[in-house]
């Protein structure tokens, strides 16, 4: 049983562009925090758009991966797809969940 994929195989070094991309987002990131906080973009309103954004991506992906699970299981089979989207359900849901807990028992 083979574990790596054959185009992964014929072409390893994909990785390390990918490693270098993050991190230079990593970077980037970074940079635009800290010119970001210099310039004061970080008050209240800021950080209630961004929560409320993040919320509704969150509600928006859980609809998108219900969408995409029978998908998979029609063109791909029960195979390595659908047991990692079943696992990423599965940490979505977990993730909802102690953030939940979290945020309720801080108020």
């Amino acid at each position: 049983m083979k574990m790596l994929s054959e185009e992964f195989l014929q072409t390893p070094w994909v990785i390390l562009i990918m490693l270098g991309n993050y991190a230079f987002l990593i970077a980037l990131f970074f940079l635009q925090r800290h010119l970001g906080k210099k310039k004061h973009r970080y008050d209240e309103r800021y950080y209630q758009v961004n929560n409320q954004a993040k919320g509704r991506t969150w509600d928006i992906m859980l609809v998108v991966m219900l969408i995409a699970w029978p998908l998979v299981v029609m063109f791909d089979g029960i195979s390595f797809s659908f047991f990692l989207l079943s696992i990423l359900y599965v940490l979505h849901c977990l993730i909802y969940g102690v953030a939940s807990a979290y945020y309720n028992g801080r108020e």
